[in-house]
């Protein structure tokens, strides 16, 4: 029995031999890539991890840097990705495809977009993830109009390439474009079958549209297809229905998803009732989110303070702005300091709608 067991596995297999070329580096990815995908996990950053690992003489390989480079978020980072990026042509890894469509996503996160096209320009035959990533980069920074060319100039579309495309009209205010290129989706790409995120993207056009018919088949479209309505599409039905003005349809989402819901369904739903009026089943769902064990985020609050505005309850709007910063640690942004001095001043309390005014951290707007 014991031969049999110690047969299982190879005396060469890479967990017995220390000396395995490539042990030490699939350990230090593995630790790498667990720091990006949970950081608040852990006191370390992906960046620290990797720092540790070059001190203790690893090599870095082809796994190494796309996992790193996801950390690099934004352009506080830019200096950081150069220095990788000279890493990486100093490795001679600069050739592979994986790590030049990383270092695209890096540069464009980072604002950087002149890098990342100089990047893409270098990949001999970029593969569909490198065209997303230069497309993803241009909608993400609002190029709408870059972001279309290099849509028309991809050899071949797969969901995302379409989806991120629709996301670039709505991002920008263009609706109905979003609308027309899904239809083009349907008529160009037969076989090509739209995913949950395509699916959110068009609801939200349809929703900014307010274009009733045209959400609801997308919504008999979505059941058709036989996908399942979770917190992404559930949140994107709920919002859509609900700036349609057509609210029971939206309650009936929001019950439907069960007990499992997130913030951002909480939210949708809270959100939907204080636009269309319904001031306190608004306030009463903030209150069950709350006793639910849901954290609330900014969003939420907005919501929870403009119906507490409509209401004119003074005392609960109070209430709610200072546990957003107690309990919730939530800085206000200016949208919540706007509903506050509304809140106030429609009470004839101008004094504190005054003082409030001249505590805030930001230069008010005009409508403050």
């Amino acid at each position: 029995m014991q031969t049999s067991s110690r047969n299982l596995i190879s005396a060469s297999h890479p967990t017995l031999n220390l000396s395995y070329p490539t042990l030490e580096s699939f350990v230090w990815n593995t630790l790498i890539r667990a720091h990006v995908h949970h950081p608040s996990d852990s006191p370390f950053t992906p960046l620290s991890v990797f720092l540790r690992m070059r001190y203790h003489a690893v090599r870095p390989d082809t796994h190494t840097f796309p996992f790193l480079l996801q950390s690099f978020t934004s352009p506080e980072y830019l200096s950081c990705g150069r220095s990788v990026h000279s890493l990486i042509i100093q490795l001679g890894l600069s050739d592979n495809v994986f790590v030049q469509t990383s270092l695209v996503n890096m540069y464009s996160s980072c604002g950087s977009f002149h890098l990342a096209r100089q990047v893409f320009d270098e990949i001999p035959q970029p593969d569909s993830a490198s065209w997303n990533s230069l497309l993803n980069g241009y909608v993400k920074a609002g190029m709408v109009i870059a972001a279309r060319k290099a849509f028309d100039s991809m050899p071949s579309r797969n969901t995302v390439s379409w989806s991120c495309m629709m996301e670039g009209y709505v991002r920008s205010g263009q609706y109905m474009n979003a609308l027309l290129l899904f239809r083009k989706m349907q008529k160009t790409e037969e076989l090509m079958i739209p995913n949950e995120f395509t699916m959110s993207v068009l609801l939200s056009a349809c929703g900014k549209l307010g274009a009733l018919e045209h959400g609801k088949w997308a919504h008999c479209y979505i059941e058709k297809r036989g996908m399942p309505i979770g917190n992404i599409l559930g949140t994107s039905l709920i919002d859509m229905y609900a700036k349609c003005g057509c609210i029971e349809r939206a309650k009936f989402v929001f019950e439907n998803l069960g007990p499992n819901k997130d913030v951002k369904a909480w939210s949708a739903m809270i959100s939907g009732l204080a636009m269309n009026g319904h001031k306190e089943e608004c306030l009463d769902l903030f209150s069950k989110m709350v006793g639910s064990g849901v954290s609330p985020n900014g969003v939420t609050f907005i919501s929870a303070l403009s119906a507490c505005v409509h209401s004119g309850a003074v005392a609960l709007g109070k209430s709610i702005f200072e546990k957003m910063q107690n309990r919730y640690h939530i800085s206000p942004s200016l949208q919540h300091y706007g509903c506050m001095v509304d809140l106030y001043a429609r009470a004839g309390l101008i004094d504190e709608a005054w003082g409030l005014v001249e505590s805030m951290p930001m230069q008010p707007d005009v409508l403050v």
